[in-house]
């Protein structure tokens, strides 16, 4: 897998077999040749593929997922800046609507 860089996290394709079809045009878009078919359904092999998306963007089924790996200090910050802007609106909303 693709090396993680400190500010943006890792990007994998995973094939959701209940979902996949056969149809072949994920493998068909992969400029790697990274998918091939086990039991007729689509597999990707990460060490040959460039995280480009074009597998995703084609399968008409929607059998291929983007997963987004993120250390847990990422994720913390992440939520925490969340936090931080949920209150933020909420702090307008109560000044529009008068509530304290």
């Amino acid at each position: 897998m693709r090396k993680q860089s400190k500010n943006k996290p890792a990007r994998l394709f995973k094939v959701r077999w209940e979902l996949c079809v056969g149809c072949g045009l994920c493998a068909q878009s992969c400029p790697k040749d990274a998918i091939s078919f086990l039991w007729g359904k689509a597999e990707i092999d990460q060490n040959r593929c460039v995280h480009c998306g074009l597998c995703m963007r084609v399968c008409p089924r929607g059998a291929i997922v983007e997963k987004v790996v993120i250390s847990p200090k990422a994720l913390e910050k992440e939520v925490q800046s969340l936090q931080r802007q949920v209150e933020a609106i909420l702090g307008r909303l109560d000044k529009l609507t008068g509530v304290k």
